[in-house]
């Protein structure tokens, strides 16, 4: 039977002050509610041993595990359980692989306020968040599921090294944000170049410029 109440939303992200602003929007639509919150995967999935909740709100660029690696762990644990991402990346660029991880809804950060609590009454309810540009996607991907896509051979953590990238961020920098080492975010660089049959960084990141994400 679908939820028809929400008592206990867990909200994860790294910066307190995205939490709050969430936290205000959520008490001003919902009455009694209680929150729980993390800023990290770790921090997160140690919470969802502890209690029960009844939907999650997470970002996807966390420090160590992304988002989706956490969505995959979460959905294991509790397959019934909602989990909105709530994110700074466009809906074209990262919506998709949220879904296949086991995302129930997919929202853009600059959305506005209502929008956010529209998706959590539809997820509480049982139902899926996307919108139109993502059912659009969806359908264009299963009417292209055996097309060569050279994106599609790439792992979620080397997409989301990719897309750091592409954004002009050394190798350090996204180690650094990751909390992982230099020398992995190096691997991850090579097979992605060898996946995406490219020679160097600055080959890269015209491909994530012009062939993939701006």
């Amino acid at each position: 039977m679908p939820i028809s109440i929400m008592n206990n939303v867990l909200i994860i992200d790294d910066h307190s002050i995205f939490r709050q602003g969430v936290k205000k929007i959520i008490s001003d639509a919902f009455e009694h509610v209680q929150f729980g919150e993390a800023e990290s995967s770790s921090e997160a999935l140690s919470k969802v041993h502890k209690q029960d909740w009844d939907i999650i709100i997470t970002d996807i660029n966390m420090p160590g595990r992304s988002g989706l690696e956490l969505i995959r762990e979460i959905k294991t644990m509790n397959p019934s359980l909602p989990i909105l991402v709530l994110s700074i990346y466009e809906e074209e660029q990262m919506a998709l692989r949220a879904l296949r991880a086991g995302a129930n809804g997919y929202l853009n950060k600059g959305r506005a306020a209502n929008d956010l609590v529209a998706a959590i009454h539809k997820l509480i309810e049982g139902k899926k968040f996307i919108s139109e540009k993502v059912a659009e996607m969806l359908v264009c991907e299963y009417q292209n599921e055996n097309s060569n896509d050279c994106i599609k051979k790439l792992s979620d953590r080397e997409f989301f090294v990719l897309k750091r990238l592409g954004d002009g961020d050394t190798v350090t920098e996204i180690a650094r944000n990751l909390s992982l080492s230099v020398k992995t975010i190096s691997t991850y660089r090579s097979h992605i170049l060898i996946k995406l049959g490219l020679k160097n960084t600055a080959q890269l990141m015209a491909y994530v410029r012009d062939k993939y994400i701006i």
